[in-house]
């Protein structure tokens, strides 16, 4: 397996990680798309290697969130994807996190995707019902969930409970979240509102929807109404966060990605 590191992703746009398979795969690649405030990086501590070692190549890229002092939408996130998948040029499951979920429900209509596996997705209906519960529920860590677009490294030590779940150590939390940040203010408000992204019944494509139990970011009804509304496979993992595929045990949720994938034939 190789992996090609981009820069910093945290901070800094630059050339897509690469996960490389150690021999020629039939099975398609896989297309990582990460969340708000994330970048690239989040697959490139194990996830994505996981995947290329049991046969999966891997594409990271850490999307373009402003050009200049504006802050690029949703569908720019969904335009800048789409090239990025054209150039693969073969057969690819998209894996998207979070926002990087919804960017991948945009692209189900695209001839090159076989199917999509999405992690503790924004669903069709956007963001204003989950938002809701958080601010009635906990309105401090919401105010505070909401300033994704505050610069790299402001996150403070009180969102934790927001994007990790309980299992997740204090220190590994804060090293994490001290990456996060800089997402468009832009994208953030669009995600608040309901998508246009295609219903199972038109785009056919079959999918693995995966939530997280102790998810407050993005609930696990909503993660049953993102997969109710594509037709789509469904687990809500116990004892997991919103970022679960930083936690410990993010090896089995690498593992049943990948029997999935497999699945697919």
């Amino acid at each position: 397996m190789l992996c090609y590191p981009a820069e910093d992703a945290a901070t800094i746009s630059g050339p897509p990680l690469r996960f490389l398979a150690p021999a020629e795969a039939d099975a398609p690649a896989l297309l990582f798309l990460h969340g708000a405030g994330c970048g690239a990086w989040v697959w490139d501590e194990g996830f994505g290697a996981r995947c290329a070692a049991h046969g999966l190549d891997g594409t990271a890229p850490l999307l373009t969130r402003h050009r200049g002092a504006t802050g690029l939408s949703v569908l720019d996130y969904v335009a800048e994807a789409r090239a990025l998948l054209a150039g693969l040029k073969r057969d690819v499951v998209l894996v998207g996190h979070s926002l990087g979920a919804l960017v991948a429900q945009h692209l189900l209509l695209e001839p090159a995707v076989r199917g999509a596996v999405l992690l503790t997705p924004v669903p069709p209906e956007g963001l204003w019902l989950s938002s809701a519960q958080l601010a009635w529920t906990d309105p401090v860590l919401w105010a505070e969930a909401a300033r994704m677009d505050a610069a790299t490294g402001s996150a403070p030590a009180a969102l934790a409970p927001t994007l990790f779940g309980p299992s997740m150590p204090a220190a590994a939390a804060q090293q994490f979240l001290a990456r996060m940040g800089g997402e468009s203010q832009a994208a953030l408000l669009e995600a608040q509102f309901p998508q246009p992204v295609p219903m199972g019944w038109l785009h056919g494509r079959k999918l693995l929807v995966l939530g997280a139990a102790e998810d407050r970011l993005i609930s696990p009804d909503a993660a049953r109404r993102c997969a109710l509304w594509h037709g789509a496979e469904l687990e809500i993992l116990p004892d997991r966060g919103h970022l679960l595929m930083l936690e410990p045990g993010w090896e089995a949720v690498a593992d049943r990605v990948i029997a999935w994938v497999r699945k697919l034939g």
